[in-house]
């Protein structure tokens, strides 16, 4: 590849077709080329390994050598490629008014920015999309997780929705399948979630379990939670035997709280990991294996689909502005396709 003049790069500045990311560096010296590619290496190929550097950085301002060294509060760039995304979708809406927009998040890139994906996150794909730069998601799902996700229209609506967050007075409705057969007699799932300082992936968790007495009524929810605990509900179950001869479970899922990977985290506790969930399988190889070549079809008999089977299918709450009751649905074919790769058909959804 040739330097930053070449015009088949772009300039070095946020524009249409790039966006140069800009932050400062907190760890000990170390060749920047490397500490460069373990940064940004997540979902890009070997070509991107190849070429990037040092054309697309700058360290201080200034032009890279081969050999830089990056020591502790240096200022980096990376020019970061809208064409080295994968391809985005229209978003699908599934609710629209005045104060508030709700779009269908498939289960292929995540809310915000990360990783591989900036213009083909659904917040700045919703932003460009409907020509509207005050967009603002309030609320994340994790990337492979499908499912509503509601959007404020205008920054001064936002502190009216952020109060019916944090006063859990919107109802969240998940479905999920997970490994073995789920007990009847399990309606809930209390702790606290913390870093797991034995496992080899860094960025998992795990729960410790809540004290008795801290679980929340069912007709309190998030009022009755104790602060640093997280609550999930599980309203019903039903098994689903697999072909392989192994057995899974489907499940109605609320979460009362709202932690991060929290329902991934409660099901792996109790020994009911989700469906194709690499990072909370319960043999840490299957995530370090997919982290280091990204192949399914290693990982099929272990993980039996692709993409995690979590999703959620339903958001109830009253309008903040109106006052007014919301219902947004996922549309059903969404879970239908993400678990298409097990038969035989999943049963109907209760009635809500």
């Amino acid at each position: 590849m040739n330097s930053l003049s070449s015009p088949e790069l772009p300039p070095f500045a946020n524009g249409p077709e790039a966006r140069v990311f800009r932050f400062n560096y907190r760890g000990e010296s170390l060749p920047l080329h490397d500490y460069l590619l373990e940064r940004y290496r997540y979902g890009r190929d070997d070509a991107w390994a190849r070429n990037f550097y040092p054309h697309r950085v700058r360290l201080n301002g200034e032009v890279v050598k081969a050999d830089t060294t990056v020591h502790p509060g240096d200022g980096i760039e990376y020019l970061h490629l809208r064409r080295e995304e994968p391809a985005p979708h229209p978003p699908a809406v599934l609710h629209e008014d005045d104060w508030m927009l709700a779009l269908e998040k498939p289960d292929s890139f995540p809310v915000n920015p990360s990783g591989v994906y900036y213009f083909t996150s659904l917040a700045i794909l919703a932003r460009e999309f409907f020509g509207n730069p005050g967009l603002t998601p309030l609320h994340r799902l994790d990337l492979e997780t499908s499912g509503p996700v509601l959007f404020s229209k205008d920054p001064a609506h936002l502190a009216s929705f952020h109060r019916m967050f944090h006063e859990g007075r919107i109802t969240k409705r998940y479905r999920a399948l997970v490994h073995g057969r789920f007990p009847v007699d399990l309606r809930e799932i209390t702790g606290r979630i913390v870093p797991d300082p034995q496992s080899r992936i860094r960025t998992r968790l795990k729960l410790v379990p809540g004290a008795p007495g801290q679980t929340a009524r069912r007709e309190e929810g998030l009022a009755a939670t104790p602060p640093g605990i997280s609550h999930t509900r599980i309203l019903g179950s039903t098994p689903f035997p697999e072909r392989t001869g192994g057995e899974i479970s489907e499940l109605w899922l609320e979460p009362v709280t709202g932690k991060t990977n929290q329902l991934r985290v409660h099901l792996a506790h109790v020994g009911h990991p989700i469906v194709g969930d690499k990072k909370y399988h319960p043999d840490e190889a299957v995530f370090l294996d997919w982290i280091r070549h990204r192949d399914f079809s290693r990982l099929r008999e272990s993980l039996l689909l692709p993409r995690q089977a979590l999703h959620c299918e339903l958001l109830e709450f009253a309008h903040p502005f109106t006052g007014k009751a919301v219902k947004i649905a996922s549309a059903e074919r969404v879970w239908e396709n993400k678990v298409a790769g097990l038969d035989p058909p999943l049963p109907e959804s209760p009635a809500s």
